[in-house]
């Protein structure tokens, strides 16, 4: 009965042991992805740069558009 006993608890412990390591995030993979994170983080930038800047140039061109009909 003492065998059986120990023999549970050895698997609880053996177990809990386990399931505490795979908790744990592997560093690799958080590694990667705040490397991913730094570099593609400029390209981000440049396209709502890009993006900012189409907008801007629309609305120039609409206002000059207008201007060019009302002084006409």
């Amino acid at each position: 009965m003492k065998r059986i006993i120990w023999l549970g608890l050895s698997l609880t412990a053996a177990l809990a042991v386990n399931w505490a390591c795979d908790s744990k995030k592997d560093p690799v993979t958080t590694g990667r992805e705040a490397v991913k994170e730094v570099v593609t983080q400029p390209f981000k930038t440049l396209d709502s740069t890009k993006e900012s800047l189409n907008k801007s140039e629309d609305k120039t061109k609409g206002a000059i558009e207008e201007f060019e009909k009302e002084s006409k």
